[in-house]
């Protein structure tokens, strides 16, 4: 990303409600995959500035890894010191040592030049019957202005998921859009010139809109819990590495 985006998003991501409802989902299908997570080895591929690697705590078991400096030092900032620098296509990892790998968004950017390589990585660190969980921004079609900020080589439908997957011999157990309910305005927003940055719903983290969309968000994350949605801003995938090749 633009050095300016990892300052915003350490700034914003514990309050806003986009990072709210994505961090609540991640953790929601962790309960629902790995409900013993807690004692489990979790990797956090591209954790960013670091709030998810700081919500799943035990720094013992679980470690973050980012390409970016910035994205180190802001971890450190959060007191993270269970994180380091590395690349998603060699991960610094010996094989079959995590029982979880969470990859959000991360998939979609620039510096993954080989996607298919990135996953074949996160598959030989992952345990037997071990889980992986990526969310991954949806539809082409939604290529905005922020896409270039953050520096998007790539949006992704279901099939393309599924198919990079499976490739990989893994067994996918979830694949549902989400950010369904504010799809048209999302569509407004980065389509229409809704924002002039091309951002969904630029808000400030006191205002009606935001605790207005939160609201919204937990609705659809209760529904997320029973059934896929059949369109949405984001896309979520969770998968199995195969007991057997």
């Amino acid at each position: 990303m633009e050095r300016a985006e990892y300052a915003t998003m350490f700034r914003v991501e514990e309050t806003h409600w986009w990072y709210g409802a994505l961090h609540r989902l991640i953790f929601q299908a962790l309960d629902a995959e790995l409900p013993d997570w807690r004692k489990k080895n979790v990797l956090d591929v591209g954790c960013g500035t670091g709030a998810i690697l700081k919500q799943l705590g035990n720094p013992e078991k679980n470690v973050g890894i980012d390409l970016a400096p910035e994205a180190i030092l802001f971890c450190r900032q959060r007191g993270l010191n269970n994180v380091r620098q590395g690349d998603i296509h060699a991960l610094p990892f010996a094989d079959a040592s995590f029982d979880a790998v969470i990859c959000s968004s991360v998939l979609y950017h620039e510096w993954v030049t080989d996607v298919e390589g990135a996953v074949r990585e996160m598959h030989r660190v992952l345990r037997p019957g071990g889980v992986l969980l990526i969310n991954v921004p949806a539809f082409p079609f939604l290529h905005s202005a922020h896409d270039e900020a953050v520096m998007t080589a790539r949006r992704f439908r279901k099939r393309g998921i599924r198919q990079l997957l499976e490739k990989q011999n893994f067994r996918i157990r979830r694949l549902t859009y989400w950010t369904t309910f504010l799809f048209p305005l999302a569509i407004a927003a980065r389509t229409f010139g809704g924002s002039k940055m091309g951002r969904d719903f630029e808000t400030d983290h006191a205002s009606f809109t935001q605790r207005a969309f939160t609201q919204i968000m937990a609705l659809e994350l209760r529904l997320l819990q029973s059934i896929s949605l059949p369109f949405g801003v984001a896309l979520l995938a969770v998968a199995r590495r195969q007991s057997t090749m």
